[in-house]
């Protein structure tokens, strides 16, 4: 079975080769290395360049005319790769040497999955003494908790995505399929989108090991602003503003349901979901003042209007 790995750089000079290093000390070495890089105007493509001097026969690399921003140029680097499976890479990560080897397993032994991913470690200079802790401990996220596919599906759709585009590998065939892009929204980028139409067809798997390391720095396109400002804690408990967000979310839910033709009986759960987390809610406010608050936010706040 043959890889593929689809790398996007963008001034990138200061992390770009101890990715690299990574990829290459596979102990079942990649079959090729696509590279697209959306107009560096530092020291990138002159380190890039080195490499591929080095690994011609593996690392291909290709200048965009034109600035892509962060998900066309993934887009495009997914579409010139020719293995069985891609797996998707950023420019300031690091790989374990047992990634390639773990992921093509899963692949091999498991002809209905059409993508996986797996869990990172966090670390970089931002991380102030948490480098113990992984990326699904701040998302307070444990795959058993989840009922299969569909359970992860709705974890996906209903709380956001849990699996950064450099935990994940996708068979080619399937990605093909699913190019171009739907870009439903600004929300679902490349990885979330083909994440939750794997996760619809039941054809996505979770692995527990970690395969590599997420590194939090101030210079990445995402996940700084997020990632950086948590720490691994028990589950707070739900505030009014956590409702409403949850509420407001509904209209995101349809649309992406119907972008992306996934199972319409998402809709209906989340309104469930919703509900739940509601009673949830009510049940930590003191009783007498649980009433009042039923009628603040029904008839003053109009919350249920959101889930029309």
């Amino acid at each position: 079975m043959t890889s593929s790995v689809a790398l996007c750089t963008y001034n990138g000079e200061v992390y770009i080769a101890e990715q690299l290093d990574s990829i290459l000390s596979q102990t079942l070495p990649v079959s090729e290395i696509v590279i697209c890089d959306d107009g560096s105007t530092d020291r990138t493509l002159e380190i890039l360049s080195r490499y591929a001097e080095q690994y011609p026969e593996m690392i291909m690399i290709h200048q965009n005319q034109e600035n892509l921003g962060y998900v066309r140029n993934f887009e495009k680097a997914m579409s010139l790769c020719s293995g069985d499976i891609v797996l998707l890479c950023d420019q300031d990560d690091r790989w374990y040497s047992n990634k390639t080897e773990v992921i093509n397993r899963v692949f091999e032994n498991h002809n209905d999955i059409h993508a996986v991913c797996h869990n990172i470690k966090l670390f970089g200079e931002t991380m102030n003494g948490q480098e113990s802790l992984n990326y699904w401990d701040i998302e307070n996220f444990n795959p058993e908790h989840c009922k299969g596919s569909q359970g992860i599906l709705k974890r996906l759709l209903y709380q956001g995505n849990v699996f950064p585009g450099m935990s994940m590998a996708v068979r080619n065939i399937f990605l093909k399929k699913h190019l171009p892009l739907k870009r439903v929204n600004e929300t679902i980028i490349h990885d979330y989108e083909l994440l939750l139409i794997a996760a619809d067809k039941n054809s996505l798997w979770i692995e527990d090991s970690v395969l590599g390391e997420y590194r939090i720095h101030p210079k990445q396109n995402i996940g700084f602003n997020t990632v950086s400002k948590f720490t691994a804690e028990e589950k707070k408990p739900l505030t009014r503003d956590n409702i409403f967000v949850l509420f407001k979310r509904y209209p995101f839910v349809k649309q992406v349901v119907s972008g992306l033709h996934l199972n319409t009986d998402l809709n209906t759960g989340y309104v469930n979901y919703c509900h739940t987390q509601y009673r949830e809610y009510l049940k930590q406010i003191p009783f007498p003042d649980r009433f009042i608050t039923q009628i603040k936010m029904k008839y003053y706040f109009h919350i249920f209007d959101f889930l029309k």
